[in-house]
């Protein structure tokens, strides 16, 4: 996605090619239908304002700059600054501006920092570049309570911490590790096995460790889930799948003892349309 060199936010934010073959495509075509293009359109803004951190040419400080563009027009009282079909979107779903604040606060912390020393400040960046999109994502789909935020809650930080640990050796290549500093000393691992990709039994360790804690958030999604109501669960199913996706990427690194270094963990297609249909039929 193209990314603007001026001081100013695109005129709109929809973006012509989308990523079919990506999870979130898959479940978001379970979306109703008067609500999916809505719920594309958040995607192309989360996935717009990502790119902005993870551009490789660009210095950090434009990439603050660019996105406390964002930042200011969503704290402004005139929401005239933003883009003509996010703001309508935003007011259609009547979405929090504080919660894609905290979308915007959590990409940028890409470019603050690379390093987490406490468990406790990775979960803050889970939950602001992951949780709170899986709780907006709700709005959107039309489920609401707080079973419904709670569940989001925990999901949305056991596929972040998915997430990391796939692409422990790409974040590595750009001079990140996500895995808290503390559970490298606690297994005796140094960052430069990290940025080097040594493979040892101390960094499987380590790696299996950050998987178990991936699998207690799962297992406390679970638990909202089996609280929320019959119409929240059909109207929660996008998010369904993507937790079944990554339950199932979680499964193929534990099987490999975390070969992270040495492979990079996808779910194939027919998997995920096997998976999906699984998400359509269930009853609970």
């Amino acid at each position: 996605m193209d990314l603007p060199l001026e001081n100013r936010l695109p005129e709109k934010i929809a973006s012509h090619g989308k990523t079919w073959g990506s999870t979130m495509a898959w479940a978001l075509l379970m979306v109703p239908r008067d609500r999916r293009k809505d719920a594309f359109l958040f995607h192309d803004f989360c996935r717009y304002v990502d790119d902005i951190a993870d551009n490789v040419v660009l210095e950090n400080t434009r990439k603050q700059q660019l996105l406390d563009l964002w930042l200011r027009a969503l704290e402004m009282p005139d929401p005239g600054d933003l883009p003509e079909d996010l703001q309508q979107m935003v007011e259609r779903r009547d979405l929090d501006r504080n919660l894609l604040n905290e979308i915007i606060l959590g990409v940028r912390m890409d470019t603050e920092r690379n390093r987490y020393p406490f468990f406790d400040d990775l979960k803050a960046y889970c939950r602001r570049v992951a949780s709170v999109v899986g709780i907006l994502s709700a709005s959107i789909f039309g489920a609401r309570g707080e079973d419904v935020y709670l569940y989001a809650d925990s999901l949305g930080i056991a596929l972040q911490l998915t997430n990391i640990l796939r692409d422990v050796k790409e974040d590595a290549a750009m001079g990140r590790i996500y895995l808290p500093l503390e559970d490298l000393e606690r297994f005796g691992v140094r960052e430069s096995d990290i940025l080097e990709s040594r493979h040892t039994p101390q960094t499987t360790h380590l790696l299996n460790h950050q998987a178990e804690r991936a699998d207690s958030y799962f297992a406390k999604a679970e638990i909202a889930w089996s609280e929320m109501s019959a119409n929240q669960r059909r109207l929660m199913r996008p998010a369904r799948l993507m937790s079944a996706v990554y339950r199932d990427l979680l499964l193929q690194m534990n099987r490999d003892r975390y070969d992270v270094f040495e492979k990079r963990y996808r779910v194939a297609a027919f998997r995920k349309f096997a998976l999906l249909l699984r998400v359509m039929t269930a009853r609970k």
